[in-house]
């Protein structure tokens, strides 16, 4: 299971929403440069819609009124690169069902970890095992029915430097963001599916199958749980699964 950790490309994100002015929420201060230089229907005037500074910010419950998603479990996806061509394949078409299926694995493995340590009676190999089981089966499992809800990029460029002396100063690159969509009810069946292929020590096992059923549920109940963000950066190749209910 991969720890969430706050990378560049989260860090970038936050920075390119900030200069939108289409929220009234508090932004992060950031020393250096920003310019936005283009975006998705700029031709056109038109703005960065709201439900791309949501998942900029990671405003979980705007990210879902913004696109009417109640009843979804939702996947919000931030990448950063200087190819926007390749951002968009990497995140909706090469890296899609892993990236989902990792960031299953965290929240789901974050809720069953902390049921299994309320539950004294589990002794400790037990209860790791348990967790390893459950996570190495969700970071395999296949998500049938994802829908594509909403896509956008924005290319800028930033600078270290407060003052920049020159365009050598600045880097360029696109941000793109997407959200995908699964219906909850669908969603727990095939979670309830994947689950078959625990090991029978687990499956077999009231108690362990009682928690670990309560920790599946919790994810899909809970309004923070049912939004998983993903955040790739291009130049380092790294990808951050943020912790249920974690914030930046």
């Amino acid at each position: 299971m991969k720890n969430l950790v706050k990378s560049v490309a989260v860090a970038f994100s936050v920075i390119a929403l900030a200069s939108c002015g289409t929220t009234k929420e508090t932004v992060k201060v950031v020393t250096g440069a920003y310019e936005r230089l283009d975006w998705q229907g700029r031709a056109t005037g038109a703005e960065v819609p709201n439900w791309v500074v949501a998942v900029g910010d990671n405003n979980k419950r705007q990210i879902v009124k913004e696109l009417d998603l109640d009843g979804y479990m939702v996947w919000s996806f931030n990448s950063n690169g200087p190819d926007l061509d390749f951002l968009q394949n990497w995140t909706d078409k090469v890296e899609l069902q892993s990236n989902v299926a990792q960031s299953i694995s965290t929240s789901i493995g974050r809720a069953t970890e902390a049921s299994l340590k309320s539950e004294q009676s589990i002794d400790t190999t037990k209860s790791d095992k348990a967790l390893k089981d459950v996570t190495t089966v969700l970071s395999n499992v296949r998500v049938n029915g994802l829908e594509k809800i909403a896509s956008y990029w924005i290319k800028s460029r930033f600078s270290e430097s407060a003052k920049p002396k020159a365009d050598s100063d600045y880097k360029t690159m696109y941000t793109y963001y997407s959200v995908w969509a699964l219906k909850t009810d669908l969603y727990q069946r095939q979670i309830n599916a994947a689950m078959q292929d625990l090991p029978e020590n687990t499956a077999q096992d009231p108690l362990l199958m009682k928690l670990i059923t309560r920790s599946i549920e919790k994810t899909i109940l809970n309004e923070d749980s049912s939004v998983s963000s993903v955040s790739y950066d291009a130049e380092t190749d790294t990808v951050t699964y943020e912790e249920p209910g974690a914030e930046f």
